[in-house]
């Protein structure tokens, strides 16, 4: 008798702990493999070649003296062109009374896709180059104008400190006569692919070289919650389709979709404005985001989209707005719909002070997007 009670506690204690464990221990989360960019890379330009062919430029033949002769505005004062190496790198500066007026310089590498992000693009006399405008205070501090000639590498044109408060009209004269004196294989026409973003992925808003970037491809949306999650937690252009036809209506065709791994975009070409939205089951329940343990944002509201419930809120500098609604009728439940706007510096003007706020105009778009989706994608049995 004693060892079967024994054995019958074993088999108990063994129950309970089954039991503890299926309530204590929540199931583990779904498991999906990373989506990788399907499309093929353009291929960059020879690094050696475009390595000497920028040591054999002389950079100072690159700043036009009839250009400054057109545009000095009476001052009769001598000017020298003087040859500099700046962290490494060698440029060239225009110089009057000790002043530098404009200079030419091989620019760092890192900096490069930062400038093609922020700079709008210009046609330089059919040369491809990337402008921006500084302001400060409400007025024009400087220009410079970026000219590709490779992934990789580029010259920067820019207004010295003799030159600060004029526009970009002087710069734009200079950097189109030095850029006609470039070889025509170092240079890309205004419409090349003077990166590896492909497509609308030029125009998003990041620091990526483009590797994990597609132009979003055009894909059916499975039917139920369940089904749509998973496809979109595999592949985002399932995330694009949820979200393209809404977009466009209340944002404009000039947002495209693109696919990174786990995330969809729309980027538009000004870069004022960048959408991303997602449907996944991956990532936390709404209802994290509506208890924001850190405080990491404000505004926390509890909203229906659809028949769905949902929250949203801002960003603690008012550039951010996000909406993350149920797919399954459940705050709590793990898996998520989003769409989040954020606000970016307007393409070729760097401007500060500047407004981060999003319009409330836009704030109005984004929840009509969200209603739409959630009736259209996730209303009914889930």
């Amino acid at each position: 008798m004693k060892f079967r009670r024994v054995i019958l506690g074993a088999v108990l204690l063994g129950l309970l702990t089954a039991c503890a464990e299926s309530v204590d221990t929540p199931p583990p989360p779904p498991q999906f493999p990373k989506w990788q960019p399907k499309q093929p890379r353009p291929a960059d330009r020879d690094e050696e070649a475009v390595g000497a062919a920028l040591a054999a430029l002389d950079l100072c033949q690159l700043i036009d003296l009839t250009v400054y002769d057109r545009r000095k505005a009476g001052d009769t004062r001598p000017v020298e062109r003087k040859t500099e190496v700046e962290r490494g790198r060698k440029q060239c500066s225009l110089f009057r009374g000790g002043y530098d007026l404009i200079s030419v310089g091989d620019l760092d590498p890192n900096h490069l896709v930062l400038h093609r992000v922020n700079g709008a693009v210009a046609d330089l006399g059919g040369v491809k180059g990337y402008q921006t405008e500084t302001r400060r205070q409400g007025g024009i501090s400087g220009c410079a104008i970026t000219v590709p000639v490779s992934f990789q590498r580029a010259l920067k044109f820019e207004i010295g400190s003799a030159s600060r408060g004029k526009d970009c009209e002087l710069l734009r004269d200079f950097a189109t006569a030095g850029a006609a004196k470039l070889p025509r294989d170092l240079v890309y026409p205004p419409d090349g692919q003077d990166s590896a973003r492909v497509g609308a992925c030029a125009d998003w808003v990041s620091t990526e070289e483009g590797e994990n970037c597609d132009p979003a491809a055009e894909v059916e949306v499975p039917t139920g919650a369940e089904r749509i999650v998973a496809a979109g937690a595999a592949d985002p252009n399932v995330e694009c389709a949820v979200f393209r036809e809404a977009v466009k209506m209340a944002f404009g065709p000039d947002f495209v979709p693109i696919a990174t791994p786990g995330s969809c975009y729309f980027v538009e070409p000004k870069h004022r404005l960048q959408i991303e939205a997602g449907a996944t089951a991956n990532g936390g329940a709404p209802g994290e985001w509506l208890a924001d343990p850190n405080k990491t944002f404000e505004d926390h509201k509890q909203l229906t989209f659809g028949e769905s419930p949902g929250v949203t809120l801002s960003g603690n500098d008012d550039s951010e707005f996000l909406i993350y609604a149920s797919p399954f009728g459940n705050l709590d439940a793990r898996g998520h719909v989003r769409l989040l706007i954020s606000t970016q510096r307007e393409r070729g003007i760097d401007e500060w002070p500047r407004s981060r706020a999003i319009p409330a105009t836009d704030v109005g778009r984004a929840l009509a997007v969200m209603d739409f989706v959630m009736a259209t994608h996730f209303r009914g049995p889930r």
